[in-house]
């Protein structure tokens, strides 16, 4: 017989279109396929040929095959694939585990003072690595990757694979999968694959007759047209069907004529009996052990040495069972159908006596390096157990549970999951209560981390209110712990009945009351409870300090710091980002630091002392290359365009604010869109919302966000969409456009304000109330901030926002209301304040301001000063771009007297002086040129600066360059 287990016939088409694919992908244009189809249709066989294709082009090729379901430890395909030649690189030629190791070593072994959500962060960390060594071995040659039997993958694999195909744009990759067509109910991830934009799915059927009388007859066989119809008609054309009919022919026609089985699988099982007795017991204990298996363990089954398995081995592979491995040691077996075949023709009871030497094998034979194995080890424990006894269903939930404890550590939390509920059914009704609890709880903590969020809470509620029911108070408080607020009222309320209950008595150990008192608190925050929210959270560092226990110390002030973000409470937050920041340096924890220095950060913004935010960045950016993950990078990115923006540098701001989007987009965050849109909107009031690219960022806002969508009644936050396009309106001139986005917010009245985000909202409404001249609001506002002054506006928790110092928005209000005396005092100091702490774009912003209430109020020299307003304004708005202001400059100079708008407010000599100024002479050069000490110089300058309302010589010489540093002409001319 020839060999037919490497021809392909009747896939031309097929292998036509993947292969231009290939070229597609190599020119750049990456490409996910999924070939799918039933069991031997030929997917891996047209793999292989595209295999061939891309050695042929020079394009290295990276094979990974998914071992049997639930026998993978978590993200098993992509341990295959990271350890192909194609990706190692330079790796060199350590192990599986160790390369592993190498590269997501934290991922594996989160820090317990790494915080909550430390696991999103490795996780994100992980799947950017797998995409960056892809990439880097797509360079320069493009790259082929083929993942065979896809249906197999373990979960956490499936949704790495799925958040690779989102970001293959702008690579040279072909991701070729093959998946059975019709996946289980545990393949959601693979079928959403064929929905993503750059997936292409190619559906292989069977061959028709004719290509099947090729196959026939490629084995010898005549394959008179009776034959092939037969076979055609057995096989419905399917390649491995075939080719078995064909070898069972074969061997007929050596022993006298035959017809066509019944069945397939009596060709199979008619092979079977062909080899030798060994051999058979070889194949029936491997079928248990899986598709893939290694020679040691099926020895230790069979309890008989290594070598004695040699010659079955070879009968075995002669007769196109098996086939070799990847590695040395490693078989399998030449088609799934083979397996099953063989594994049919075992018993109940023989099947969970081999299922059982599996499990005791595989634990033997890997003593002290299970952990890679632990998921092998609960399927072959789980199927032992299937009736079993109540010993068998005890180690089977054993078994379980470690796979799931490693699978949640190594942030693969889908496969977590999956074996959490496989140990709860195992278990049945045999587990008690208190393992019941602990089950459960880790399933919720594993939903919540895979984002299941209904998952998580609805299996958390359900071990809440059996604690409940028992009066069980540390049942109650584990509960608490992995119960998360979220902003919905029905679930945080939900957390507060439980956090209640759970602190209702007096014996909770400290540390565990003082974390579950730190839930209560958050959730109290989130319901805007805030005055319950400030008690509970104070008894939760109380109690945190009296336990002496860092982790619940962290989660305390971390509560204490929610509560207290109102900007009544900046001096608070002072103190405990210094606290926070002591207890990172004890735990020396990157984590914790993270948090106090960004906690400072925030204060810093509220007293408007800009240029300490940057030292502190730098701070946290050498705290940040301790802690992988994209949380604190984040916020990094977040802080500094907040600092870009309130010194003016809008471009920048922008730059920074769009990487953070990405950043948070890319894992799929919902304060993704919030935190750029906060960005760009401030940047726009300053040059134009087109400009700042605020405008083009709205047109994509999610459905959700829209704000005929969202309730207003359920924060402040939810008033942003609706002040957006109110500023954009308005910005726009559209009027009734700016009246009807207002009118969505809802009466400004009625805002439900989160505290930290409080003068965020006021900052945001005022110039919209000024413009439609509703007069009330700009009250209401004005009272707002009035017990803030010597403040800035920015946020109590969390970078994002900073409007200048609250003197420019009391001022704007006043200006608003007519009360004009009070606007140019406030204005003035806004002035004063923006020059001194860097706030240029404010201080631009304050000057215009000052001088349209200088005209208006029309005192004993407000046109002269008016007109210096805008003078000192004009040359710093148009250096930042601050098209609107440069254009209001004009205007406001064009109502503005002729006189006072041509006079200048210097002397002859302190004309002189700043003519000098621009030419970048010192004060020493200025006295040599005047003949005057160099004393005498440096007091002209600061007249200068006092009369031109200026901070700094710069701005002299752009002043003096517009031409305003001449002699004013005398009243004669």
């Amino acid at each position: 017989m020839g060999d037919t287990a490497t021809l392909m016939v009747g896939r031309d088409r097929e292998l036509a279109r993947v292969t231009r694919l290939l070229d597609d992908a190599l020119a750049g244009h990456a490409r996910l396929v999924l070939c799918t189809g039933e069991a031997g249709i030929g997917k891996t066989r047209l793999g292989e040929e595209l295999t061939a294709a891309a050695a042929a082009r020079g394009a290295p090729v990276a094979w990974a095959r998914a071992a049997d379901r639930g026998s993978s430890p978590p993200y098993g395909l992509w341990r295959l694939v990271l350890d192909e030649p194609a990706i190692r690189g330079d790796a060199g030629g350590g192990s599986r585990p160790d390369l592993w190791a190498q590269v997501f070593g934290n991922a594996e072994r989160p820090a317990l003072a790494e915080g909550a959500d430390s696991g999103s962060a490795h996780r994100f960390a992980l799947f950017a690595e797998v995409r960056r060594r892809l990439a880097e071995a797509a360079e320069p040659g493009g790259l082929l990757l083929v993942l065979d039997d896809l249906q197999w993958a373990d979960e956490a694999s499936a949704v790495l694979l799925a958040d690779l195909v989102r970001q293959l744009r702008g690579t040279r990759i072909l991701v070729f999968a093959s998946y059975r067509a019709s996946p289980g109910p545990g393949d959601e991830n693979l079928l959403r694959l064929s929905a993503e934009a750059n997936a292409e799915r190619v559906d292989l059927h069977g061959l028709p007759a004719e290509a099947t009388g090729d196959l026939l007859r490629a084995t010898g066989l005549p394959a008179s047209p009776e034959q092939v119809d037969e076979v055609h008609s057995e096989t419905d054309g399917n390649p491995f069907l075939v080719r078995e009919l064909a070898r069972m022919l074969v061997e007929q026609r050596r022993h006298g004529p035959g017809s066509v089985p019944g069945r397939v699988v009596d060709a199979t099982a008619y092979r079977l009996a062909q080899v030798s007795q060994p051999a058979q017991a070889l194949l029936q204990t491997a079928a248990v052990v899986g598709n893939g298996f290694s020679v040691g363990v099926v020895a230790r089954m069979l309890d008989t040495p290594v070598l004695s398995l040699l010659g079955p081995l070879d009968e075995c592979r002669a007769a196109g069972f098996v086939v070799t491995g990847d590695h040395p040691g490693d078989y399998r077996f030449s088609h799934a159908l083979v397996r099953s075949a063989v594994d049919a023709r075992l018993s109940a009871e023989e099947r969970r006596r081999l299922h059982t030497a599996a499990a005791d094998a595989i634990e033997a034979l890997y003593e002290g390096q299970l952990r890679l194995h632990l998921a092998d080890v609960a399927r072959h424990r789980v199927e032992a157990s299937l009736p079993g006894d109540r010993t068998d269903r005890v180690r089977a939930v054993t078994a379980c549970e470690a796979a799931a404890d490693v699978a949640a550590e190594s942030v693969a939390f889908e496969e977590a999951v999956r074996l959490y509920l496989q140990a709860l059914s195992a278990g049945g009704e045999d587990i008690g209560e208190a393992d019941r609890d602990r089950l459960e709880l880790a399933l919720a903590a594993a939903l919540h981390r895979g984002g299941d969020l209904p998952g998580a809470q609805q299996t958390a509620t359900r071990v809440g209110r059996r604690a409940e029911r028992r009066r069980d108070r540390l049942g109650l408080a584990r509960t608490a712990l992995v119960m998360e607020a979220t902003g919905v009222p029905e679930w945080d309320g939900e957390i507060c009945r439980v956090c209640e209950q759970a602190l209702a008595g007096g014996d909770l150990p400290d540390d565990l009351r003082a974390r579950v008192s730190a839930t209560y608190a958050q959730a109290l925050v989130y319901r805007g409870e805030y005055d319950r929210a400030g008690q509970v959270s104070r008894d939760a560092l109380a109690a945190a300090e009296a336990a002496a226990d860092p982790v619940s110390l962290v989660d305390a002030l971390r509560a204490r710091q929610l509560a207290c973000c109102a900007p009544e409470g900046l001096a608070e937050r002072t103190a405990l980002a210094a606290r926070m920041l002591e207890v990172a340096d004890a735990l020396g924890s990157a984590w914790v630091e993270m948090w106090g220095r960004l906690w400072r950060i925030d204060t810093l913004f509220e007293t408007g002392q800009l240029r300490l935010v940057q030292r502190e960045l730098t701070d946290l950016g050498s705290c940040l290359d301790r802690l992988s993950g994209p949380v604190g990078r984040f916020h990094q990115l977040e802080c500094a365009a907040t600092l870009a923006l309130a010194t003016g540098r809008f471009t920048e701001a922008a730059r920074l604010a769009h990487e953070g989007f990405k950043l948070f987009s890319d894992m799929g965050h919902p304060e993704a869109f919030g935190a750029c849109a906060v960005i760009l909107g401030q940047a726009g009031m300053h040059i134009g919302p087109d400009r700042s690219g605020f405008i083009e960022l709205f047109g994509q806002l999610p459905e959700h966000l829209r704000p005929e969508a969202v309730d207003t009644t359920r924060g402040v936050a939810t008033i942003f969409p609706a002040l957006s396009v109110a500023l954009i309106r308005q910005y726009q001139g559209d009027r009734a456009g700016t009246e009807a986005a207002y009118s969505l917010a809802g009466p400004i009245r009625s805002w439900t304000p989160s505290p930290a985000m409080s003068m965020a909202a006021w900052g945001h409404a005022l110039p919209i109330a000024i413009g439609l001249g509703r007069t009330e609001d700009i009250e209401f506002l004005a009272e707002r901030f009035e017990p803030f002054r010597g403040r800035h506006v920015a946020n109590g928790a969390g970078a994002g926002v900073y409007m200048g110092p609250v003197e420019l928005q009391t001022g704007l209000a006043a200006a608003a209301l007519g009360r004009l005396d009070a606007a140019a005092a406030d204005l003035q100091t806004a002035v004063e304040i923006c020059d001194a702490n860097g706030a240029r774009g404010y201080a631009v912003q304050a000057r215009v301001e000052l001088a349209a209430a200088l005209a208006r109020r029309q005192a004993p020299g407000d046109p002269s000063q008016a007109a210096a307003a805008l003078d000192a304004a004009a040359g710093e708005a148009e250096q930042l771009g601050m098209v609107p202001f440069t254009k209001r400059i004009e205007e406001l100079r064009a109502r503005l007297p002729a006189a006072a708008a041509a006079r200048s407010p210097l002397s002859p000599r302190e004309l002189e002086v700043a003519r000098l100024v621009a030419r970048g002479l010192t004060n020493k050069q200025i006295g040599e040129t005047l003949y005057v000490s160099e004393r005498t110089a440096e007091n002209h300058v600061q007249h200068i600066l006092i009369k031109l309302g200026f901070s700094n010589r710069s701005q002299i010489a752009a002043w003096s360059g517009e031409g305003r540093a001449v002699e004013a002409p005398s009243a004669g001319e």
